[in-house]
């Protein structure tokens, strides 16, 4: 049988291939092994850190592809360049005897760690050993090197190094221990897991190969491997985080394991040692306790049952301060909004077998998660405990040694009845309540106590049942509830696509089917339904059941939008532009010889302030200047930097502020408008007469291409809403259809209804104010 023997073309792994090429061909003289050299990422990018490349499979990926189109039947890697798993499809063969796992310290003139001078740069690619060398001797100054062998010890004398850090096991091999200044013992640098023991990849399946590779293991080696690529596994780790561990014998026959693992910035560290015989204990015994020392906290979150309004103060809190969020399906996405900048979101839904990931995966990446951040959310719909799986979260976290606290969300159980007009309890006709989810995990129908149900007067709330609503119904039925019994069944319950089904229990079912309701929904059966005509306030409102389109400047959800929503509509948003600010320096003398300021909107507002910061310049620089704005809103801003708009005009628009300003003016004063650099000067025509009239472009209102994937028909929706000129003229731009398909189009003030106008769009409706509350009181009253 001919084998080939893939490997890097390095010097040092052509010497380790050729060292397994040569055992086997004395072992098995039958068989032929040759050496197939293949080239891997991480040969082809020398000029940047490990970290910054790509993940530890940079040596290791080019390798197992051949492996696995049956190329080569053996891959010769060192282990500590291996994931902490092989690729499906792959396996490794035991570890053979180890060689040296330490690290070692070449220096070009000094004899030991200690002689060095304060300051002395010392070269290594790896984090692990900068951040444990800074450890030892935190005057150190460490630079990155990259390369061979040979290499580096040539950047060490032509870059004037003091030392490089190199693994002792390579040195062995190439018989260049004559090379080493000091050995680096594991109590003073734990070198990477599985340093000095060569990985033997081989394809899955291949049994006779492996029992010939077997063959030459040793005890001791297979030990320390399974336990520090253990520690490697749960840990998550990678060569952005550095990780080190190796296993020793103690004279008393147990095994020791020494471990360490920091952050990508070396901010926080922790270091531990734990003894045993068994390596999977070992690994996980040095995991928990890293974790117990460095972990971040996790937050079990409940982001209440859809309403964005009705998380918990201390939820909102939690999200507002979190470094990362992974969010479920039911989770409100203006929850997300809230976030700080750079908070990573992580979506894990899960939706009809539909899942991004299993609940395993998501223990997992809570784990890793833990170890990146000071806090990270789990934010879960509903309540934490309510049927969401927060205690199996909980209890994982405490195995592992992660700290954890849960803040309780509202659960749909109870407010969704309450927004579908359905008390849970109420005196004289319930007096209790049966709360149980409808499925079990093979999603068949629960292991129900429906004679309980059906003998007493309580509520009865099904959860997560809209597809076995019947079958709910004809097991209470069978259990002796009355036919007649008030059901109800509420879909998307709170939110603004709410819809509400109620039938006796005999005919639900069917009503159900008739209405076409969708999931997420929830069951409730008893008397309470019957005093839904009296408290059903939520579905009641001038605007429900209506649906409207705002094209919107920026990511995040408008205010109108939500104002819209407190009417009951159901909104959808698209955005058409963001909001970039200028960058523009100010000078004290500028302002010197400034009268008046004027703000339209409060992005010349934030923009303004922001560039006057980044001059370094003085609030009180602008004591000689007078402020003009249109709109509350604006002026509202402009007071958050205690500033006190000195004119206002009544109404909200620039031909307004124009003529008010014009009352002021003498013509010799010097007037700026903070304006976006695409706006019209409408402004400047108005007023360039009466004064000295600059506008100085501070933001720009770009474009952004609308993503019209979520957006319906317009003729579905009950009308469009027109915030600026700029949105109308994006969106009829990109939109297929007529804008009069739609029942009714708003404007918000003159300048974007003459628009809308000249685009050939006849009835209009227009806000008596340029505000977003009177443009959604326009939308109520003609509603």
């Amino acid at each position: 049988m001919k084998y080939r023997i893939g490997t890097r073309g390095s010097k040092l792994a052509l010497v380790q291939a050729e060292y397994v090429c040569s055992r086997l061909a004395r072992a098995y003289p039958e068989d032929v092994f040759e050496i197939q050299i293949i080239k891997t990422k991480g040969d082809l990018v020398l000029d940047k850190p490990l970290y910054e490349i790509g993940d530890k499979g940079v040596f290791v990926k080019e390798i197992e592809e051949k492996l696995l189109s049956g190329e080569i039947q053996i891959g010769v890697h060192s282990m500590k360049d291996m994931p902490a798993l092989p690729a499906p499809g792959l396996m490794f063969a035991k570890a053979w005897k180890r060689e040296d796992p330490r690290d070692v310290l070449i220096l070009r003139e000094k004899k030991s760690l200690w002689e060095l001078p304060k300051g002395a740069v010392i070269g290594t690619g790896s984090r692990r050993r900068e951040y444990q060398l800074k450890r030892l001797r935190p005057d150190l100054v460490i630079t990155g090197i990259r390369g061979n062998i040979d290499t580096r010890l040539r950047k060490m004398e032509e870059e004037r190094l003091d030392g490089i850090v190199l693994a002792a096991a390579g040195l062995h091999r190439l018989n260049m221990q004559e090379k080493i200044t000091q050995y680096l013992e594991t109590e003073e640098m734990i070198p990477a897991p599985a340093q000095g023991i060569l990985a033997l990849e081989i394809s899955e399946g291949s049994e006779k190969l492996l029992h010939m590779l077997n063959a030459f293991s040793e005890e001791e080696t297979v030990l320390a491997a399974e336990a520090e690529r253990g520690f490697l596994q749960e840990m998550g780790g990678n060569c952005h985080t550095p990780v080190g561990a190796v296993l020793k014998k103690r004279p008393d026959g147990l095994c020791r394991l020494d471990a360490m693992f920091g952050d990508e910035k070396g901010i926080r560290q922790a270091y531990v040692s734990v003894s045993g015989n068994d390596p999977a204990e070992l690994a996980q015994k040095a995991a928990f306790r890293i974790r117990q020392q460095i972990a971040g906290k996790v937050f079990l979150t409940g982001a209440g049952p859809g309403d964005p309004g009705l998380i918990t103060v201390k939820g909102l809190q939690t999200i507002r301060e979190a470094d990362c969020i992974i969010y479920d399906r039911l989770a409100a996405p203006e929850l997300l909004e809230e976030a700080k900048p750079g908070c990573e979101k992580i979506y894990a839904g899960k939706e009809n077998h539909h899942h991004t990931l299993t609940q395993d995966e998501i223990h997992q990446l809570l784990l890793k998660k833990s170890m990146e951040y000071e806090k990270t959310v789990r934010l879960k719909g509903g309540d934490v405990y309510v049927f969401g799986r927060g205690g199996e979260e909980g209890v994982f976290l405490k195995k592992h040694g992660v700290p954890f606290e849960v803040v309780p969300g509202v659960s749909s159980c109870m407010a969704g009845l309450a927004y579908g007009g359905i008390p849970i309890t109420h005196r004289g006709v319930s007096l209790g309540f049966h709360v149980v989810t409808a499925h079990d995990r093979r999603d068949q129908l629960s292991d129900i106590d429906f004679q309980a149900m059906a003998k007493g007067k309580e509520t009865c709330v099904f959860l997560m049942g809209l597809r076995k609503v019947k079958e709910i119904a004809d097991r209470l039925l069978e259990a002796g509830m009355p036919a007649n019994t008030k059901t109800a069944v509420i879909s998307h319950a709170t939110m603004p696509e709410q819809q509400t089904c109620v039938a006796d229990l005999e005919h639900i079912a069917e009503a159900v089917t008739q209405a076409e309701l969708s999931s997420p929904a929830l069951i409730v059966v008893g008397e309470v339904v019957s005093l839904r005509e009296e408290l059903n306030f939520f579905e009641r409102r001038p605007l429900f059941g209506k649906h409207y389109l705002i094209p919107r400047i920026g990511e995040k959800h408008t205010r109108l939008g939500r104002l819209l929503e407190q009417q009951g509509a159901c909104v959808d948003e698209v955005q058409v532009g963001k909001i970039q600010s200028k960058k523009r320096v100010f000078y004290v003398e500028e302002f010197e010889q400034v009268d008046w300021l004027v703000f339209t909107s409060k992005n010349g507002v934030e923009s303004f302030f922001q560039s006057v910061k980044e001059s370094d310049l003085d609030l009180r620089r602008l004591a000689g200047c007078k402020i003009a704005a249109i709109g509350e809103k604006t002026a509202e801003l402009l007071k958050s930097y205690g500033i006190y708009a000195d004119l206002i005009p009544d109404a909200f628009h620039s031909d307004a502020l124009a003529e008010k300003l014009k009352e002021y003016l003498t013509g010799s004063e010097c007037v700026w408008y903070l304006k976006a650099q695409n706006a019209d000067s409408h402004l400047k025509e108005a007023l360039e007469a009466f004064c000295n009239f600059e506008e100085i472009p501070i933001y720009e209102n770009c474009a952004v291409a609308p993503d019209l994937d979520q957006v319906r028909s317009l003729g579905e929706y009950n009308g469009i809403l027109f915030t600026c000129a700029s949105s109308a003229s994006r969106l009829t731009a990109s939109l297929k259809e007529n804008l009069d398909s739609c029942k009714k189009i708003y404007s918000i003030g003159p300048k974007t209804t003459s628009f809308l106008r000249k685009s050939g769009v006849e009835h209009i409706s227009e806000a008596e104010y340029a505000t977003y509350e009177s443009l959604a009181a326009c939308v109520v009253q003609e509603d």
